[in-house]
């Protein structure tokens, strides 16, 4: 399996409400894995073979150069993990220096496409602004992930996340390849749309589980079908987790459990979770060269 949706950061740069969510989980007993060895244990208990790091601005109001430190953290995390990591820039959209930012970035050996949060830097994807942005990327043939859907926090604007947004780029850039993180949570219709439409633009299922006990597998059920029946395959969802905000180990343990009770599907079958699980990630990161040193 590849874990297509991760984050690390340096903790002694986290902002105060990261600061307090991390003291929050530590008072918890739970210590999250926010540098590159911590990050390949939980893999190595899951059985992930390799990950995406997706760099993360932590709101709207960070420069271009006050998201190098982080960048250059990431680095050093994938430079000694032997081939298993890969990583996902990210940039402040509308600064003068942006697209010089990005072209930098990418050259960079461990950074190899593009990740975007409308919802935490408080813009619409499909602002014309960003154009020359997605221009770049597609005749260089990067992929873009965005975070499509809520993060459900008080006082975070959801509607720039809506999917709706994905339709106008995936439409002028037709050939940028376009990852959905989260698929969108919860409005599985308009991704299933999408998935089907545009050729290059995929989805990951990153946290779409429910909260209701022993049943959390049901919302990756719901996501799944509704994606099957539009599209006639799962073949575009790739899988992730969003570690280190939801745990490595509760998302292979939910994609088992979908397994174990695939039979109260009509339309999914095994083959379908077991590509999720084997095969989705694997055909996407070698089709766009994210991983460039084979293990050893």
């Amino acid at each position: 399996m590849i874990d297509m949706h991760t984050h690390l950061w340096p903790t002694g740069q986290s902002p105060g409400y990261m600061k307090d969510y991390l003291d929050k989980k530590k008072k918890e007993g739970i210590n999250l894995p926010l540098t590159g060895p911590d990050l390949l244990e939980s893999m190595d208990h899951c059985g992930i073979r390799q990950a995406v790091i997706s760099v993360l601005a932590f709101d709207s109001h960070m420069e271009n150069q006050d998201l190098l430190p982080l960048h250059d953290y990431v680095e050093k995390q994938i430079a000694a993990s032997n081939g298993r990591l890969a990583a996902f820039c990210t940039v402040q959209p509308f600064r003068d220096d942006t697209l010089e930012t990005l072209t930098v970035l990418l050259s960079r050996h461990c950074f190899c496409g593009l990740k975007l949060h409308p919802n935490i830097q408080c813009f619409y994807p499909d602002d014309k602004r960003l154009y020359p942005l997605y221009r770049w990327m597609e005749s260089n043939h990067f992929p873009v992930l965005f975070h499509t859907g809520g993060i459900g926090l008080k006082g975070v604007r959801d509607d720039y996340g809506s999917p709706e947004h994905i339709d106008p780029i995936a439409c002028d850039f037709p050939n940028l390849p376009i990852i959905m993180g989260h698929a969108g949570r919860i409005h599985y219709e308009t991704t299933a749309m999408l998935l089907r439409k545009h050729r290059h633009v995929y989805a990951d299922i990153s946290t779409n589980f429910g909260r209701l006990t022993g049943e959390e597998w049901r919302q990756l059920l719901h996501l799944m079908e509704t994606v099957k029946l539009w599209c006639g395959t799962t073949e575009k969802l790739l899988p992730g987790s969003d570690s280190p905000f939801y745990p490595q180990d509760a998302t292979v343990a939910f994609i088992q459990k979908l397994q174990e009770h695939i039979a109260v599907s009509d339309i999914l079958a095994e083959a379908d979770t077991a590509r999720l699980l084997e095969c989705n990630a694997e055909d996407f990161c070698r089709k766009y060269g994210i991983f460039q040193d084979p293990q050893p």
